[in-house]
């Protein structure tokens, strides 16, 4: 999303509204994924609606992406805070 200052008001209503709007960097990186003629077009409860849609694709992307490393042979080191290789 490039500009959303002429729906400010709006734009501010749907993270007050969505799940995920107390994390506003989480809010405004989802937010930041709907494109700016969408913002134009929906009300504050929609646009909302897209932010916690978003958010529950990254976290299922995200849940994907640990299983898919882990089948790899991959687990999370975190005293060196890296993945490991443990297939090698």
């Amino acid at each position: 999303m490039t500009n959303n200052t002429d729906h400010q008001i709006k734009v501010n209503r749907a993270v007050k509204m969505s799940a995920i709007g107390s994390h506003p960097r989480s809010a405004s990186a989802m937010l930041g994924a709907i494109p700016d003629d969408v913002i134009a077009a929906l009300p504050a409860r929609l646009i909302a609606q897209m932010i916690d849609a978003n958010w529950q694709l990254a976290q299922a992307s995200k849940a994907l992406a640990v299983r898919d490393a882990i089948a790899e042979g991959m687990i999370w080191d975190a005293a060196q805070a890296s993945h490991r290789d443990i297939a090698a």
